[in-house]
């Protein structure tokens, strides 16, 4: 009778606390899990001093949330890497098979350059001017009509710039690449300009690419003198004690605005090859590139 009384009695209980509002006991519940993450360390930056690979002590990944243990990998393996970037990607799995992943670089700069002051120095070519069209009129000879703007942010200078400081890494901040190209400059009035540039940039490399105007201007007859006075350009520079790159003219094209003749760009272009190294100079051939 006592049990039966006691159970009657809970009953009661339970009847009045569930009549007077009152809460249920809390089920438990286990432990919050957060989401399974991976965090790859930051870009990795090396140094060969020789173009040979080099190795690298590679950084583990790090993982938050899930549930333990997790497996994962990265690729390519091995502490081993060449010159250049090479793109690491991970992948791990948790205890509950979530999965996460991510991906970071290993940049290996190729070996440190002895001189990292550059000139350019030359024409529109250099400084950066393009043609565009001014309006969908065509011209007495039924080509679009152009109109010239200069976008110095375009130009291979401030391309080259990018490029030097993406490919040598460890030697980013300490590149200058100076912009010194004058539209409708003639490679005589250029002679004569240079000498300037140079005292005032004092260069360790100078790129000179000029000519075209002197072709547009008097054909043939500007070949000569053109190539006189880029070899003079090449004797100012190297006197200085820079080291000095002549680009050939790159190829005409047909049709386009200001259009060169393509028998007089390539006489010209072989002369500068030959004057280039007469004077110690390296040429370098835009036309063959762009051809």
């Amino acid at each position: 009778r006592r049990a039966w009384l006691r159970l009657l009695l809970v009953a009661v209980v339970a009847a009045l606390a569930a009549a007077c509002g009152e809460d249920a006991p809390p089920t438990p519940t286990g432990p919050v899990i957060q989401p399974f993450a991976l965090q790859c360390p930051a870009d990795v930056v090396g140094q060969s001093f020789t173009g040979a690979p080099v190795t690298i002590q590679v950084p583990t990944p790090t993982t938050s949330g899930g549930v333990l243990p997790v497996t994962g990998s990265c690729s390519p393996t091995g502490t081993t890497f060449p010159v250049g970037s090479t793109r690491v990607s991970c992948q791990a799995t948790d205890a509950r098979g979530a999965a996460a992943s991510c991906t970071f670089n290993i940049n290996i700069a190729p070996p440190p350059l002895s001189r990292t002051n550059f000139l350019a120095f030359g024409d529109s070519t250099t400084s950066g001017e393009i043609t565009v069209p001014t309006t969908t009129a065509l011209d007495v000879n039924g080509f679009p009509q152009f109109k010239m703007i200069l976008v110095p942010s375009q130009s291979y200078p401030t391309k080259l710039l990018t490029l030097l400081r993406s490919r040598y890494t460890t030697q980013a901040s300490q590149f200058v690449v100076t912009n010194a190209g004058l539209p409708r400059e003639w490679v005589v009035d250029g002679a004569r300009r240079l000498p300037g540039v140079l005292a005032s940039t004092s260069p360790q490399v100078v790129l000179l690419l000029e000519g075209a105007n002197d072709l547009q201007a008097i054909g043939v007859a500007g070949i000569e003198p053109a190539l006189l006075a880029l070899r003079s350009m090449v004797r100012a520079a190297r006197a200085r004690g820079a080291a000095v790159f002549v680009a050939s003219l790159p190829p005409p094209r047909a049709g386009g605005a200001n259009t060169l003749s393509g028998p007089q760009v390539q006489t010209l272009n072989a002369l500068i090859s030959s004057g280039a190294v007469a004077e110690g100079a390296t040429f370098v051939d835009l036309y063959a590139a762009l051809a």
